[in-house]
């Protein structure tokens, strides 16, 4: 029987090494998703859309919602109920609004619901900024 040459012997070793470094790498990512919505008719979607990704992408997947222009309005005491933010909630999703959309509509930061982030640099900038550290971008 013929033995392998121990300097080919150590370059299989070293590939499969390397394959198994990547496959637990690629393994250990965490999902990410930004959420954006601008149009309030649109929240039902955007509820479906969160509890659908937690199912399917699991407990420890990021979900992040960005709401500009005239969808800020439904995650104020102003002009909204609780119910579809508490849905989004319920799933471990962070919430966020613009504050120059909220300016806008002439909501105040206090008149934002309890779990809701304020986004004093806006609600694109934050778009860009979680879309460069690696979120995966849905507009529902």
């Amino acid at each position: 029987m013929k033995t392998l040459d121990p300097k080919l012997k150590n370059l299989i070793l070293f590939f499969i090494f390397s394959l198994l470094t990547i496959n637990t790498a690629y393994s250990q990512q965490t999902d990410k998703v930004v959420l954006h919505i601008n149009n309030p008719l649109k929240m039902t979607m955007l509820v479906n859309n969160v509890k659908n990704l937690r199912k399917m992408l699991g407990k420890d997947a990021v979900i992040s919602i960005v709401a500009n222009g005239p969808a800020v309005a439904r995650f104020s005491t102003v002009f909204s109920s609780r119910f579809q933010l508490d849905e989004i909630l319920k799933q471990k999703a962070s919430v966020n609004v613009c504050s120059f959309a909220l300016k806008n509509k002439r909501i105040k930061k206090e008149q934002l619901f309890g779990g809701v982030n304020y986004l004093e640099d806006g609600g694109v900038a934050e778009l860009v900024k979680l879309q460069q550290n690696g979120f995966s971008y849905i507009k529902p």
